[in-house]
């Protein structure tokens, strides 16, 4: 999975030079992959604005006030 992600970033010229963080914690990429698809893929998680089930999903800290958007920034 990861080794397609990065030549999938790579070749539409947005590189991932470094995994992202929510908080103090490293992002997994798989999970967060997967949180997206079992709500219905990006476009559906966009339009019904899920991005904060998502950030739950991964455990994030239930206080933050930004964590739909970071989610989403992250994600694209």
């Amino acid at each position: 999975f990861l080794l397609s992600l990065y030549k999938f970033m790579k070749d539409r010229h947005t590189p991932i030079e470094r995994i992202p963080h929510l908080g103090f914690k490293q992002i997994n990429l798989w999970k967060i992959y997967k949180a997206v698809e079992k709500l219905g893929a990006y476009e559906l998680v966009t339009g019904r604005r899920l991005w904060k089930n998502v950030y739950d999903e991964l455990g994030g800290s239930p206080g933050s006030t930004s964590a739909a958007t970071c989610t989403r920034r992250h994600y694209e």
